[in-house]
C-alpha cells in the first residue's frame, strides 16, 4: 500500500496491541453486560472507542504530542481527568457486581441506548493520554519514505488500523454472547468477573495517574 512499508507486519501488531486487554475491552463487556445491553451495546461502544482512538491518533500525527512534551502539567491534568472516570465506571461496576449478567450497569437509569455506550466508550479511549505516545512511536514504524505522500499516507494508516479495531471487537461482541449464556446459568461467575472487571479499570486508573 503506497506509503506503508510492510502492509501485514502493520497488521499482525495491530491485533497483538489489540490482544493486550485495557479499558475499552473490559467497556464493550460492561455495557453488553446491561438490562438493554447484548451486541447493540458492543456495537456502539465500539463505534465510540473507534472515535476515541481516531482522535489520539490525528492529535498524535498533528505533533500534539510534542506540544503536551513542552507543557507537562497540562498533559498531567488530562492525565488524572481520565484516571478519575476510569474509577468511577470500575466503582460502579463492583456495586452492581450482585445483579445477573444482563441486568448491569446503571440498569435503573432510563433511556440508556446508542448515545450513552457511545459517548461513555470514546471517554473511556479518551480517558488513556498515553495512546498518544503509542500512535506516535508506532506510525513512523511503518512508513516507507519511498512512496510516503503525506497526509493520504496518514489517513490510509488509519482507516486500516480502526478497520481492523473494528472487526476485532467485533469478534469481542460473538465470544461475549456465548460466554454470557455460560454467566446466565451460573451468577455468581457473572458477579465475580464484574467485580475483576471494576477492579482492573480502578487498576488501570492508578496506574494512568501514577504513570510519567
Amino acid at each position: 500500500m503506497t506509503g506503508i512499508n510492510d502492509l501485514w507486519a502493520l497488521v499482525i501488531a495491530t491485533l497483538i496491541f489489540l490482544a493486550i486487554p485495557g479499558p475499552g475491552t473490559i467497556k464493550i463487556f460492561a455495557s453488553m453486560a446491561e438490562k438493554n445491553g447484548g451486541p447493540r451495546a458492543g456495537f456502539w461502544s465500539t463505534l465510540g472507542l473507534m472515535a476515541g482512538d481516531a482522535v489520539w491518533m490525528v492529535l498524535a500525527l498533528s505533533g500534539v504530542a510534542a506540544l503536551a512534551a513542552a507543557y507537562p502539567r497540562a498533559f498531567d491534568m488530562l492525565r488524572y481527568a481520565g484516571a478519575a472516570y476510569l474509577a468511577w465506571i470500575g466503582y460502579t461496576l463492583i456495586r452492581d457486581s450482585k445483579q445477573t449478567m444482563g441486568e448491569g450497569v446503571v440498569s435503573t437509569e432510563q433511556g440508556r441506548g446508542a448515545w450513552q455506550w457511545f459517548r461513555e466508550a470514546a471517554l473511556v479511549s479518551l480517558a488513556n493520554p498515553k495512546v498518544i505516545g503509542f500512535y506516535v512511536a508506532f506510525f513512523p514504524l511503518f512508513i516507507d519514505s519511498a512512496t510516503f505522500d503525506g497526509v493520504a499516507t496518514y489517513a490510509r494508516m488509519m482507516v486500516l488500523v480502526l478497520s481492523i479495531v473494528f472487526l476485532y471487537c467485533m469478534w469481542l461482541i460473538v465470544a461475549a454472547q456465548i460466554a454470557k449464556r455460560v454467566f446466565a446459568r451460573f451468577p455468581s461467575a457473572g458477579m465475580w468477573l464484574k467485580r475483576a472487571a471494576g477492579a482492573e479499570l480502578i487498576s488501570f486508573s492508578v496506574k494512568f495517574a501514577l504513570q510519567k
